[in-house]
């Protein structure tokens, strides 16, 4: 199955001040995070797994589907979707230039990966069949459309 039409230019949106969370940390112990949190940049967030109504609360990205983070392999299409509303500050999410670094913490270990390419796909809330690709997909509107972000872990 062909892959998406990356043609597409992603509209930039001026980028939002949203809150920042810092990931938690058993320091009396292992010094390691006890939650998972994404890192864009100076921007981050915690990362849960949840369904339409976690999104909705607008407290955290989302883990939508797939495997555990760190543990994906996108030669087998186990690819980590993360999403969230762009009024949610996670706007970022699908106008993520290509090169652009993306850490995540997991209480299992820390993983880095890279953006290689986005699309944008007509409408809010589309059916993502077939949308998902590489490693990490992060999700989130553009406006009126759907986009996402394709990155590979390095």
């Amino acid at each position: 199955m062909p892959g998406p039409d990356l043609s597409r230019p992603v509209p930039v949106a001026p980028p939002r001040r949203t809150r920042s969370a810092a990931p938690t940390t058993d320091t009396a112990t292992t010094g390691r995070p006890t939650s998972t949190t994404i890192r864009i940049g100076d921007w981050s967030s915690t990362v849960v797994r949840g369904d339409q109504a976690e999104v909705d609360a607008c407290r955290n990205a989302v883990q939508w589907t797939g495997p555990n983070i760190g543990t994906e392999d996108g030669y087998e299409l186990r690819t980590v979707v993360i999403v969230g509303h762009d009024y949610c500050g996670f706007d970022r999410f699908a106008t993520l230039g290509v090169g652009t670094k993306v850490t995540i913490s997991t209480p299992r270990g820390t993983w880095r990966y890279t953006v290689y390419a986005h699309y944008v796909t007509p409408g809010r809330g589309v059916p993502a069949a077939g949308l998902y690709w590489g490693d990490l997909t992060l999700q989130s509107c553009v406006g009126p459309d759907t986009g996402f972000s394709y990155l590979v872990r390095d």
